[in-house]
């Protein structure tokens, strides 16, 4: 009884075939990895934007405040040093500043003015008063800012001013201007202050 062997031509095409197939397997894995890797990236980018608004908001809800403020602020004007001036409290579409009394002695130090702004793709936040220091919080390595806006609402209640603002950010990765994330959030001051009519900045 003769035995025959597979021709050199069969051995060849399952070759061939098992090499397509290896190949689509790769592929798909490869894909799977892509498509993990974005997800990663953009979960990395919205908790970036979270991170900073939630630090902001955290900021801007102190503005205006000053240790036993009820004892200066009983007329139209205020009488100590957290409202008043420009550096107490300064809004327009890109930028924000406003001093709080930090340490609650109810001197203005250096470093009780703060404020955001957008530069060069990163927000920044101020950290001194005179003169102003500017920081980075975020890195445009890993996270491109694109946009930074607030809008104040004012109302007045009792002959004090109470503001909220609106704060809305959009950002996108370095290399990837397609992956645009956009976070609002809306912040409540806490401190009113003696107001007999709106500010300019107020819609």
């Amino acid at each position: 009884m003769n035995q025959r062997g597979e021709s050199m031509v069969s051995v060849l095409v399952g070759l061939a075939i098992g090499l397509l197939v290896l190949a689509g397997a790769v592929n798909v894995w490869i894909n799977t990895l892509q498509g993990q890797r974005a997800v990663l990236k953009d979960s990395h980018l919205q908790q970036d934007l979270r991170s900073a608004t939630a630090l902001m908001a955290q900021e801007i809800r102190k503005a205006h405040y000053a240790n036993a403020a009820w004892r200066s602020r009983t007329s139209a004007q205020c009488a100590d040093q957290f409202c008043g001036g420009a550096e107490d409290f300064t809004v327009s579409k890109t930028q924000i500043e406003f001093s709080w009394d930090r340490d609650d002695d109810g001197l203005k130090d250096n470093n009780e003015c703060s404020g955001f702004q957008l530069k060069s793709n990163e927000l920044r936040a101020k950290t001194a008063c005179s003169p102003a220091v500017w920081t980075a919080i975020t890195d445009a390595g890993s996270i491109k800012v694109t946009t930074l806006q607030f809008t104040s609402h004012c109302h007045l209640h009792q002959g004090s001013l109470r503001r909220q603002i609106d704060v809305l950010i959009t950002a996108s990765l370095p290399n990837d201007a397609s992956t645009l994330f956009t976070h609002t959030q809306s912040i409540a001051l806490l401190n009113p202050i003696p107001a007999t009519s709106l500010p300019a900045d107020c819609s």
